[in-house]
């Protein structure tokens, strides 16, 4: 039908013998606000000004590297109500970040003065505990068309093994996605059940923004 939350909420409200009790209101807006939030960040855009910026030389969405993880830096700021503004300067201004070594250095700062980018990244950031981080479709629209599913499936083994039994072998290792990523884009050998080996096809695109979608999409399935 197309309300905001706060019509609905008053048209709800409004009706005899139909009164939602406040709580149950406040929870439907508030539901509805998030979802409206999730969506609007796009995803695509928010790793290709990560990667342009070389975000990704120090951070990686699910593993440490020499920065934190991005789903631990969005775990740090959750529930902080300055949390957007606080993380916004922090990749705009050089603020010194500290290092395991007990080393500060500045960080580094986007590669754009585009506000509304800006705020994207960070936005995409946030939102990595409670939503998955990735492009859903366009995941799944390169997983067509490069004809992985010929040989995998998220739940189950074909003569590839299930995405998520993937997901999980790579995020108990060091350099998940990194690893992944080379993985789908060089043609390494794969080794199949009956002791054979293959090169691995390789994604049908040379946009890294996409296949680190892609790769994001296949470590978050469970």
């Amino acid at each position: 039908m197309g309300w905001t939350s706060t019509e609905f909420a008053e048209n709800t409200a409004s009706r005899p013998g139909k009164v939602f009790p406040l709580v149950t209101l406040a929870l439907l807006a508030a539901l509805l606000a998030f979802s409206r939030d999730c969506y609007a960040v796009d995803v695509i855009a928010a790793q290709r000004l990560a990667r342009q910026s070389a975000c990704v030389a120090c951070h990686s969405v699910y593993q440490k590297k020499d920065g934190p993880a991005w789903k631990d830096v969005a775990a740090t700021y959750h529930g902080q109500a300055d949390a957007g503004q606080r993380l916004y300067l922090h990749v705009t201004t050089g603020r010194k970040a500290r290092f395991d070594d007990g080393q500060e250095r500045d960080h580094p700062i986007v590669k754009t003065s585009d506000p509304k980018r800006i705020q994207n990244l960070v936005d995409w950031i946030l939102a990595l505990p409670v939503a998955a981080p990735v492009d859903v479709k366009a995941a799944e629209s390169l997983a067509r068309q490069s004809r992985c599913l010929a040989c995998h499936a998220v739940e189950d083994k074909k003569e590839g093994p299930a995405w998520k039994d993937v997901a999980a072998k790579y995020l108990g290792s060091v350099g998940a996605e990194d690893n992944l990523y080379k993985h789908v884009t060089t043609g390494r050998k794969a080794r199949f059940d009956d002791g054979h080996e293959e090169r691995h096809p390789v994604v049908k695109t040379a946009d890294p923004d996409r296949i680190y979608n892609l790769v994001n999409w296949i470590l978050s399935l469970r």
